[in-house]
């Protein structure tokens, strides 16, 4: 128990350490051009104290270069709507809670006939802020060329100091996925295990359906790690896992419909049936709830899996090897046990037929061989690339050799406790 709890600790550790190195990281890295955009617009508006440019810097270094690139013009645009909004507005009317009203209303209005899109709310955020900041005396074009200075920073930083590609978190996201299916895999074995009732198979149902809903998350960290892998000078040399993760959370998901259909064809029988007790035998149940219980081991193998590859920390296929196996041998246990009765209603047999198609299906969407496949053919195709870019790598791996050496050393000098 005392070993357990100090892996435990150490794991929380680890990781608190991890996350405060990233977010000290990209604190920096906004300060940076905030500070940079600060004193280029210093230059050229002496003693005015710029905090437009500033403002605008950070605005646009907070995206990956591919957005601001994609994007860049909206939001320059919106910012520039901001500034020239409030600028008039305190020119004309000065500053009071109804000209405040009107400053936002008159803000999303322009923001709504510019076509702005996501960067619509930028322009009443971008006003209240220079009025706010005071910036609202000064001649409009002065603001206005703030706002272009300090677009121009945070482009040329995104450009010349660009962010990681965060696909860490895109693998640690699509394994939460895959552990959120496996639990509630889980506690559908327990339940199944003391019996099936309506109640239980509707609250299976229900789970599965929010589940469907929680692919957008992973979804979003895998569109964040493509979009910032763009024009990002810092994946050059470095493989991409992307459509690896991808194809992995497309897996999981068709594996949520796949188990999704199973809850429903459950609720359907049971709302049909005069006896729950008369739906599954004793043994049939066991057996399913041990088929449960080890797929919800496999699908927390095959998010390890993904994650695993995505963070560079070698493969982990023999787990996932193994649980598959056991899956695969409890589903024929099942089978046997389901097809004894032959005398059994056309709607059990039904039931039946679902279940082990389900079970089917999943095991398909996350087969070992298939996801070997695609990260052969991906290989490959890395390896084939240009003899320059083969070059980068062998270059980044030797630094990051390098630089990890003296940390390798200093764990391996640093005693540890007995926990």
């Amino acid at each position: 128990m005392g070993s357990g709890l100090q892996r435990l600790v150490d794991v929380a550790i680890e990781r608190a350490r991890e996350r405060g190195r990233k977010a000290v990281i990209r604190a920096l890295q906004l300060t940076g051009a905030s500070v940079i955009a600060y004193v280029v617009a210093d230059r050229i508006f002496p003693g005015s104290r710029p905090l437009i440019a500033p403002l605008t810097a950070l605005l646009v270094v907070q995206v990956s270069l591919y957005s601001t690139l994609t994007a860049g013009l909206r939001r320059v645009a919106s910012v520039v709507a901001g500034v020239v909004i409030a600028v008039l507005l305190s020119d004309f009317v000065g500053f009071t809670w109804w000209s405040f009203g009107a400053l936002i209303a008159g803000s999303i209005l322009v923001g709504q006939l510019l076509r702005l899109g996501d960067q619509l709310l930028e322009v009443p955020i971008s006003a209240m802020l220079v009025m706010s900041v005071g910036g609202a005396e000064g001649p409009a074009a002065g603001r206005i060329t703030e706002t272009l200075v300090g677009a121009a920073v945070g482009v040329l930083y995104n450009a010349v100091l660009p962010g990681r590609v965060p696909t860490d978190t895109a693998g640690s996201a699509v394994e939460r996925y895959a552990f959120d299916m496996a639990q509630v895999v889980r506690r559908m074995a327990d339940q199944v295990s003391e019996g099936l009732t309506l109640d239980r198979a509707q609250r299976w149902l229900d789970e599965t359906r929010r589940l469907a809903g929680r692919v957008a998350r992973a979804d979003r960290a895998l569109v964040d790690a493509q979009e910032r892998r763009k024009f990002n000078v810092r994946a050059l040399g470095t493989i991409d896992v992307v459509p690896s993760l991808r194809g992995g959370l497309d897996a999981l998901e068709h594996s949520t419909v796949a188990m999704r259909g199973l809850c429903r064809a459950v609720v359907d029988q049971l709302q049909s049936a005069n006896d729950s007790a008369s739906v599954y035998s004793t043994d049939a149940r066991e057996a399913l709830a041990f088929l449960l219980r080890e797929l919800s081991a496999a699908l927390e193998a095959f998010g390890r899996l993904l994650c695993a590859e995505a963070e560079g920390r070698g493969s982990l296929d023999e787990e996932l090897a193994t649980a598959l196996d056991t899956v695969r041998e409890a589903r024929a246990r099942l089978t046997d046990l389901l097809m004894i009765n032959p005398h059994a209603d056309a709607q059990l047999w039904e039931l039946n037929g679902t279940v082990l198609t389900s079970i089917e299906r999943i095991l398909r969407e996350i087969d070992l061989e298939e996801h070997t496949r695609r990260r052969d053919r991906q290989r490959r195709e890395w390896e084939s690339r240009p003899a320059a870019a083969a070059a980068v790598d062998r270059l980044r791996t030797t630094s990051r050799e390098v630089a990890q050496r003296p940390l390798r050393w200093r764990r391996r000098t640093t005693p540890r406790g007995d926990g």
